[in-house]
C-alpha cells in the first residue's frame, strides 16, 4: 500500500517539476523571449500565488514600457525570493542577465544591491570624460576641403582652356580626360562618385567640359604625340603612344557613349564633327571598331538630314582606312539597313531613301570585285522571290516581289551596274538584272499596277541610257495605249493629282478618278519622249520607232479626250521630225553596217551636233524637274485644275451691284465663272438676270466641259 504523499512533499515535487520545463524550454529561447512567456504560463497555472502574479503583472507592464532598466532590475531580484530554484538556474546559465548594470560605469555586482533605494540611483557621468577639442572640427573641415579640390569649377576649365593650348606634356590632357568621364557619369544611371577623379555640378560645367574637349584635345593629342596635320596618320607607330594609350582609349569610349545617348540634332552634329576628327586614333583600337560602326549605321540609316550626311563621312573614312577588315561588313549591314528603311515611301521619306542608296553606291564602289560577291547573291536572292510568285502564285509571293523594297533593291542594283567601270565584273550581272525587272513587268498587267510598271521601265530606261545597252521598253509602253479605254468617263474628280512617284498600286476608286487616266498619259508620254531623245542620234532611229509611230496613229483614231490627243500628237511629231532628220543625214553618206567603229563615229557626230529632239527634251526635262522638286518639298499648287476661286465681293464699289442686292438675296460670296453666251438665251429669266448683273465682274476661270480634259497642255511652238 502505497503511503500518501505530504503536503509539502507534494509541493516540492511541483516545484521540481515546473524547473525541468522551464529548462527545456530555455534552450531554445531568448532570455528576453522568456519573461514575456513565463508570464503567460504561470498566469494559468492553478497553484500561483498572489505574490507571484504581482511580480508577473510588473513584468509584463515593463515589457510593454519597453523594459524601463531599474524595473528590469527588481524583477530579477524578486525572483530570488518568489522562484529560487529558477534563479538558481539562471545564475548557473545566464549570469549576465543577473549582473545587469544601470550604467557603464557602476561595476557593482547584482548580488551586492539589496534595497530599492539603490535601484533609483541616477547615473553619474565619469568626471575623466575628454572634451572635444577643436583639433577634430578642424580635421572634417580638412576632409572637406580635400573632396571640395575634386569639385570643377569655371575658372580652373578656363585655366585648364589656356595650359592644354601650349602645355606639351601629359598633364592637362588627363585633366580634360578626366573631368570629361565624371561629367558624363554625372548624368549616368549606375554612377559611383566616391570612385570619380573630379566633381561636376551643373549644366554650365557640364557644357564647359564638353566644350574644352571638343576644341582643344584633337590638337593636343597631336602636339603631344608628334603627328602632322595630314588626315591620314597612324597613331599607334609613334613612340610616346604608349604613354597616352590608356588615357585615349577611356576617351573614346566616353564618346561613344555620350553619342549613344544624345538625342538632339545639334549637339549630334557637332560631337559627329569631333569624331570625324578623331577617327584615326580608332584605328590602334580594333575592340572599338565594332560599336562605333553600329552607332554610325543607326544614326546614318535614322538620324536627321545633317546627321545622316556627318556620320555617313565618318563610315566613309572608316571605310577607307580599313578596307580589308571593315568593307564586307560594311556591305551586309548597310545594305540591311538600306532595305529596313526603304519599306514605306512617301514623300518626306524619299529624299532619306535617295540619300542612303547613293551612299551606299559610293560604299560598294569602293571595291568592285568584293561587291560583285555580295551583288550575285542578293540579285540571285531577287530572281528567287520572282520565280516563286510565278510558279506558285500565291498572295505571300505576289507580295514578296510587289512592294518598295524590292523595287528600291531593283534600283540600287541598276545604278550601282551603272556607275561602275566598264571592265567591271559587276557588268556581267545586268542581263541577270534585266530579265528580273522585265519579269516583274509582267507578272501582273493590270492598271492597278500601272504605276509600278512606270517605276521598272525607268529604271530601264536609265540602265540602258548609262551603259548604252539597247533594251526593248516602247512595247509595255504601247501595250498601256492599246489595252486601257482612256475615252470612259471618270466617276469621281479628284481634287488633287496623285503623283505615281510614291505609289506602286493603285486603289479601286483611284482608278475610277480622272487623275488616274491623267497620270497615266503624263508618264507615257515622259518615258517615250526620254526613251526617243536617247535614241535620236542612233542609225537605227527610224526604223526602231516605226510601230512606235502606227501604234501613236491609231491611238489619236480612237481617243477622243482633246488633251490627250495635243500631247500624244505633239509626240508623235517630234519622232517623225526626228526621224526624217536621220533618214535625211543616213542618206548622205555611205556605211558599213559591218564595221562598228564607223558606225560609232557617225553616231557621235550626231550626238555631238545635237538634235531637235534632245533639245525639245531637255528644255521640257527642266520644267518636270521643277514640278517634281516642288511636290518633294510640298509646294505643289493646284492651279493645274483651275478649281474656281470664291471672293468677297466689295460693296458700294459698282454701280451694278447695288441693284443686284436690292432685287435679290444673294450673299456677298459669288463664284467668278466666264459666261457662255450662246447659252444665255435658253435660260430661265431670273438666271439671266443674275448672269446680266455678274456682266461687270471679272471673269477669271475657265470651267472645263465635259468632253475636254481639265489639265493644261504644253505647246510645242514654246519650244521651238
Amino acid at each position: 500500500m502505497k503511503m500518501k504523499k505530504t503536503k509539502p512533499a507534494r509541493k516540492k515535487e511541483e516545484t521540481k517539476k515546473h524547473v525541468t520545463k522551464k529548462r527545456k524550454q530555455l534552450k531554445n529561447v531568448t532570455t528576453d523571449e522568456f519573461f514575456s512567456q513565463k508570464f503567460e504560463d504561470e498566469m494559468n497555472d492553478d497553484t500561483i500565488n498572489k505574490q507571484d502574479q504581482d511580480m508577473y503583472e510588473d513584468d509584463a507592464r515593463s515589457s510593454e514600457s519597453d523594459m524601463d532598466p531599474i524595473e528590469h532590475k527588481k524583477s530579477l531580484m524578486r525572483l530570488k525570493d518568489t522562484d529560487p530554484e529558477f534563479y538558481r538556474y539562471l545564475k548557473e546559465n545566464d549570469k549576465n542577465l543577473l549582473e545587469f548594470n544601470i550604467s557603464d560605469d557602476d561595476n557593482d555586482s547584482s548580488d551586492d544591491i539589496k534595497s530599492s533605494n539603490e535601484l533609483n540611483t541616477r547615473h553619474i557621468p565619469n568626471s575623466n570624460l575628454e572634451v572635444a577639442s577643436d583639433e577634430s572640427d578642424y580635421e572634417i573641415d580638412q576632409d572637406n576641403e580635400v573632396k571640395d579640390k575634386k569639385k570643377l569649377t569655371l575658372q580652373l576649365l578656363k585655366t585648364w582652356q589656356e595650359e592644354i593650348q601650349k602645355d606639351k606634356s601629359l598633364k592637362t590632357i588627363k585633366c580634360a580626360v578626366g573631368a570629361f568621364h565624371a561629367a558624363l557619369q554625372t548624368v549616368a544611371e549606375s554612377a559611383d562618385p566616391e570612385s570619380l577623379q573630379y566633381k561636376v555640378e551643373g549644366g554650365a560645367v557640364f557644357n564647359g567640359v564638353v566644350q574644352l574637349c571638343i576644341l582643344y584635345l584633337p590638337n593636343a593629342f597631336k602636339r603631344y604625340l608628334k603627328l602632322s596635320s595630314e588626315t591620314q596618320f597612324q597613331a599607334h607607330k609613334v613612340k610616346r603612344f604608349g604613354k597616352v594609350k590608356s588615357i585615349l582609349k577611356s576617351y573614346l569610349l566616353d564618346l561613344i557613349k555620350i553619342l549613344q545617348s544624345v538625342t538632339s540634332t545639334n549637339i549630334l552634329t557637332v560631337l559627329l564633327k569631333h569624331l570625324h576628327q578623331m577617327l584615326p586614333y580608332t584605328q590602334s583600337f580594333s575592340s572599338l571598331t565594332k560599336p562605333l560602326l553600329k552607332l554610325l549605321l543607326r544614326l546614318w540609316s535614322t538620324g536627321e538630314e545633317t546627321v545622316r550626311v556627318v556620320s555617313f563621312l565618318s563610315i566613309l573614312r572608316i571605310a577607307t582606312s580599313n578596307r580589308e577588315s571593315v568593307l564586307e561588313t560594311l556591305f551586309k549591314a548597310m545594305y540591311v539597313k538600306y532595305v529596313e528603311n526603304s519599306k514605306f515611301v512617301s514623300l518626306t521619306t524619299l529624299p532619306g531613301i535617295n540619300f542612303m542608296r547613293h551612299s551606299l553606291i559610293e560604299i560598294y564602289l569602293l571595291d568592285n570585285d568584293l561587291a560583285y560577291n555580295h551583288a550575285f547573291l542578293y540579285i540571285r536572292q531577287l530572281a528567287i522571290h520572282l520565280r516563286n510568285a510565278m510558279t506558285l502564285k500565291r498572295k505571300e509571293h505576289f507580295q514578296a516581289v510587289y512592294n518598295w523594297q524590292y523595287i528600291n533593291s531593283l534600283r540600287f542594283w541598276s545604278e550601282l551596274i551603272n556607275l561602275s567601270r566598264n571592265d567591271s565584273m559587276l557588268h556581267s550581272l545586268l542581263y541577270p538584272l534585266v530579265q528580273i525587272i522585265i519579269g516583274t513587268i509582267k507578272l501582273i498587267p493590270t492598271p492597278q499596277y500601272y504605276p509600278l510598271r512606270f517605276h521598272c521601265l525607268q529604271i530601264l530606261i536609265d540602265i540602258s541610257k548609262e551603259t548604252e545597252t539597247f533594251i526593248p521598253v516602247l512595247p509595255f509602253l504601247l501595250e498601256i495605249l492599246n489595252s486601257y479605254d482612256f475615252n470612259k468617263k471618270h466617276k469621281t474628280v479628284s481634287m488633287k493629282p496623285v503623283p505615281f512617284i510614291c505609289v506602286l498600286r493603285m486603289s479601286k476608286s483611284q482608278l475610277q478618278e480622272n487623275g488616274f487616266k491623267d497620270n497615266v498619259i503624263d508618264s507615257i508620254y515622259k518615258l517615250i519622249l526620254e526613251n526617243a531623245a536617247k535614241d535620236s542620234h542612233t542609225v537605227y532611229f527610224p526604223d526602231l520607232y516605226i510601230p512606235c509611230i502606227i501604234q501613236l496613229k491609231a491611238f489619236l483614231k480612237r481617243c477622243h479626250i482633246a488633251n490627250y490627243c495635243r500631247k500624244m500628237k505633239q509626240l508623235l511629231d517630234k519622232i517623225e521630225e526626228n526621224r526624217t532628220f536621220i533618214e535625211t543625214e543616213r542618206s548622205k553618206t555611205v556605211m558599213d553596217l559591218r564595221n562598228m567603229s564607223e558606225i560609232k563615229n557617225w553616231e557621235n557626230k550626231i550626238k555631238v551636233q545635237g538634235t531637235s529632239l534632245l533639245k525639245f527634251y531637255e528644255s521640257w526635262i527642266k520644267i518636270y524637274q521643277s514640278q517634281k522638286l516642288k511636290l518633294l518639298t510640298k509646294n505643289e499648287d493646284i492651279a493645274d485644275y483651275s478649281l474656281p476661286s470664291i471672293k468677297k465681293l466689295k460693296k458700294g464699289k459698282e454701280n451694278g451691284e447695288k441693284s443686284r442686292e436690292e432685287s435679290s438675296e444673294e450673299s456677298d460670296f459669288d463664284i467668278r465663272i466666264k459666261s457662255n453666251e450662246g447659252k444665255l438665251e435658253k435660260r430661265s429669266k431670273p438666271r439671266n438676270r443674275k448672269l446680266r448683273a455678274n456682266k461687270d465682274i471679272k471673269e477669271d476661270i475657265d470651267l472645263p466641259t465635259e468632253n475636254t480634259d481639265i489639265v493644261r497642255d504644253i505647246d510645242s511652238n514654246d519650244w521651238d
